[in-house]
């Protein structure tokens, strides 16, 4: 009686469709570059919440904002001084009258302002200014 070679041949096809599938997950998991590419945007996570100058009652600016780098290595040094960058925020958007924050006009010229100083802090800290742009995403007085 003879044997049949139909199941290694089977087993060797089967193998090579799982073979060639991972290889196929893998390229779409990481584009070339591998990871994120740049230029690109980096998260002010979680929303920055402050106080604002209300003698009546208490009011707050919830704030939620982008990044915009040109690099990966400034992509790095935005992610390990972010506890620096929301201390500044922090300072820079508490107190402000809730009046004055409401107006667009003003928004834009503080969303200038701010990131004029995350470009001056980031250079005191790491040498470069880091940050290429601050978006506004979220702007919410209550």
């Amino acid at each position: 009686m003879r044997r049949q070679r139909t199941k290694p041949t089977a087993f060797l096809t089967a193998l090579l469709l799982i073979a060639l599938t991972g290889w196929h997950a893998a390229a779409w998991a990481a584009p070339s570059g591998g990871g994120a590419t740049w230029p690109g945007y980096i998260p002010l996570q979680p929303a920055l919440v402050v106080n604002l100058d209300n003698p009546r009652r208490a009011q707050y600016l919830q704030l939620n904002a982008q990044f915009y780098v040109e690099t990966a290595q400034e992509a790095q040094l935005v992610e390990h001084h972010m506890p620096v960058i929301r201390h500044h925020l922090i300072l820079f958007f508490g107190g402000r009258d809730p009046e004055q924050v409401q107006a667009a006009a003003v928004r834009e010229q503080l969303r200038t302002e701010a990131l004029e100083t995350l470009r001056q802090v980031m250079t005191e800290h790491t040498g470069s200014p880091a940050v290429s742009g601050l978006y506004f995403t979220g702007f919410i007085v209550q």
